[in-house]
């Protein structure tokens, strides 16, 4: 059996950085150049999602797709699409003790494999790896080809271990890997069939792919909401486009490298502007034409905010658009990586914020609260763990889910965040008297004091 590819770490295909701190134009020097930039460690760290809890939501996602986790019970639940209902039926875990961590348990994961798949009867399987394969070093690959052999439908492996990277990301390209190797490309090409790659739904989402229906367009949404027989259709659309890059842009390049499926270059479509533009471009790359292009009045709601955006890396500088627009000056993004995907955004954004701090760092709850307090934003919006330390400070802070402000409606959407957050104020100022969840002198230490560039 030839071996596959080795799977390539954010790290190592992107430059991927996980711990970082600094100003816009500072941070846009990392990736200039053809280099990658040099890597940046944790002497300490708070605990943060690992590539296993990523691909698990991800291949959660797809709803006939039986999931094995090799390893111990506690490795079997990712932090959130692994944790629906309906979905932790599909997961089963080879439970493995210490014997099987030092001595191998291939025997358990074919038994676990095959009684999963009479449980549910999937449409195909994925086997996890968790920390313990990295250890006993049992061959995943020979196993999941024999039971596909038995049973007679798809099994594959993703390549997750827990300790590969620092990125929880490499997850999510692990997942894909999985995906990709599940796809059965037969027919020939469908003109008019868009992939629409999302890890979100709710209804921001149904109306932009009831948009793109509109350019008399059939859109295959996945890997949300999705079944496997979605995954063999995508393999055959004109083009995709990507809703949460910074989760599915393997899906996606795997989908062109492999079958063929271009994928449109356009910026996340937040907003009326942003939405246009993606429309249009997919208008010109399926040749159809376009109806009507979105507008948005003039706003200025946030004109001398000083706002903190926290959330997905793509998301965020999108969202920093979205905020400039109603007058506010971006102090600071807070984003859990930051790549070479992502090297125009924030050389856009460092041409007009050079100053604002970027901070990386994925669940490090430490370094939030010390980098807000420094910066005492007017507001911050965004992810939940940022809205919480931002809480604590007497900040007012309110949730903005990616999955809200897609499409022409998300700048209002970005609205009501803004003004949920400055209507609970008070809330902010009474958290404040009354949470103490670090000392001042641990506060008073620099935020990344203990992030260390690696020696190699």
């Amino acid at each position: 059996m030839a071996r596959r590819p080795r799977l390539q770490t954010r790290e190592t295909r992107l430059g991927a950085l996980g711990a970082r701190l600094g100003d816009a134009e500072s941070v846009v020097a990392d990736f200039a150049g053809d280099d990658l930039p040099q890597k940046r460690i944790r002497t300490f760290s708070e605990a943060a999602h690992d590539d296993l809890s990523a691909a698990l939501d991800v291949l959660g996602l797809v709803e006939d797709l039986g999931l094995v986790v090799h390893g111990p019970r506690g490795c079997a639940v990712g932090p959130g699409a692994a944790q629906e209902s309906a979905t932790l039926a599909r997961i089963a875990v080879t439970d493995l003790d210490q014997r099987d961590t030092v001595l191998g348990a291939g025997d358990a994961l074919a038994r676990t494999l095959k009684r999963l798949n009479d449980a549910v009867n999937p449409a195909a399987l994925v086997v996890l790896g968790s920390p313990v394969v990295a250890i006993n070093n049992d061959e995943i690959r020979a196993v999941v080809a024999e039971v596909a052999t038995e049973i007679g439908k798809p099994v594959v492996w993703a390549r997750t271990d827990g300790f590969r990277s620092h990125i929880a990301a490499t997850g999510a390209d692990a997942a894909a890997d999985a995906l990709l190797n599940i796809v059965d490309f037969q027919g020939e090409r469908e003109p008019d069939l868009v992939n629409l790659l999302t890890s979100w739904t709710g209804p921001a989402i149904d109306d932009f792919a009831a948009a793109i229906s509109t350019l008399g367009l059939r859109v295959n949404v996945l890997p949300a909401g999705a079944k496997v027989a979605a995954l063999h259709r995508a393999a055959r659309a004109r083009a995709s486009v990507v809703l949460d890059p910074d989760g599915l842009d393997a899906l996606a390049s795997g989908l062109s490298e492999r079958f063929g499926v271009p994928v449109l270059d356009a910026p996340p479509p937040i907003g009326p502007k942003a939405t246009a533009l993606t429309l249009t471009r997919l208008a010109d790359l399926t040749g159809r034409k376009i109806h009507a292009e979105a507008s948005a009045a003039a706003v200025d709601f946030l004109r001398d905010k000083r706002i903190v955006l926290a959330g997905p890396s793509a998301f965020a500088f999108a969202l920093a658009d979205l905020a400039e627009a109603a007058g506010a000056e971006v102090v600071g993004l807070t984003l859990p990586h930051l790549d070479r995907t992502h090297s125009e955004p924030l050389a856009r954004f460092s041409e007009r914020r050079p100053k604002a701090q970027i901070h990386i760092g994925e669940a490090q709850g430490f370094e939030l609260a010390n980098v807000l307090q420094r910066l005492a934003p007017d507001l911050v919006v965004g992810a939940p763990d940022a809205v919480a330390a931002a809480l604590r400070l007497g900040i007012p802070a309110a949730r903005l889910d990616p999955a809200d402000v897609i499409g022409v409606s998300g700048a209002d959407a970005f609205a009501k965040a803004v003004s949920d957050a400055f209507a609970g104020a008070a809330l902010a100022r009474r958290l404040a008297r009354s949470s103490a969840r670090y000392s001042a002198g641990w506060l008073r230490r620099s935020p990344d004091w203990h992030v260390k560039l690696e020696v190699k």
